[in-house]
């Protein structure tokens, strides 16, 4: 296993996990912080991308909801594509 920080090889034995980040114990804390603040921009980059598609008619079939997804094709693929930073969170990548 490695550290997610500092890529030094670790035993299983004392290795820490947190969200899916492995880290040697001197690291931990620091692993901890930069995971927190990476899922927090993820989370708030996506929230001011689909903010404006909130509470919007998007699922039905009724007119409204169809218009709804014509005009707004662009928004919806962009808000439904992962990003960079998501796929470095996924793969474990600070």
């Amino acid at each position: 296993m490695k550290c997610s920080l500092c890529k030094k090889e670790i035993d299983e034995h004392e290795a820490y996990e947190y969200r899916g980040f492995i880290s040697c114990g001197e690291h931990f804390d620091e692993v901890i912080a930069r995971v927190d603040r990476k899922r927090q921009e993820i989370i708030s980059r996506h929230d001011s991308m689909s903010c404006p598609l909130k509470e919007l008619d998007l699922r039905s079939d009724n007119p409204i909801g169809k218009a709804n997804r014509e005009l707004l094709k662009g928004s919806i693929e962009v808000c439904s594509k992962e990003t960079l930073l998501e796929k470095d969170y996924r793969k474990g990548i600070l």
